[in-house]
């Protein structure tokens, strides 16, 4: 299953950069779904979200069960940044995924047993935080793609 979770995160940025091709400015702040974040705010938490799973990751790699520190998504996502352009967030997801893709595919298997802890949900090995994060990009970029089919966009 590895392979394949690496393979998929490896993935996500060409996938999330094909779901907002081509929106308007009007469709990248239409709402995912009532009361929800606009496609900008999804697009910009993507990149935020991963850049904290790369740093735990590498945590984990380098320290003794580190206690990692969370953050809280949606105050970030009314951030001044958050009303940016998509390529800024679009470009820093691609290089964070070739990052932490390249040292996943140089670890070896039990590597992927290493602990970070979560003040709220606990221990969690590398494989779990690797399959956790290839389904929050791809559950994202399936927010946006079924808005686009939704809206006939």
């Amino acid at each position: 299953m590895r392979a394949g979770w690496l393979e998929a995160l490896a993935a996500q940025p060409a996938g999330l950069r094909e779901a907002v091709a081509g929106l308007s400015e009007v469709q990248l702040q239409t709402p995912y779904r009532e009361g929800g974040w606009t496609v900008r705010q999804v697009v910009h938490h993507i990149p935020d979200s991963h850049m904290h799973a790369y740093i735990r990751f590498k945590q984990a790699l380098t320290e003794p069960e580190p206690l990692i520190k969370p953050y809280h998504e949606a105050p970030t996502a009314l951030l001044a940044d958050y009303t940016l352009p998509l390529e800024p967030s679009l470009a820093i997801l691609e290089h964070v995924h070739l990052r932490w893709v390249t040292i996943a595919r140089a670890l070896n298997p039990p590597d992927f047993a290493r602990v970070f802890v979560h003040p709220a949900t606990g221990r969690w090995t590398l494989d779990e935080h690797l399959a956790l994060y290839v389904w929050h990009g791809d559950h994202h970029t399936a927010h946006i793609t079924a808005l686009r089919k939704g809206m006939g966009w």
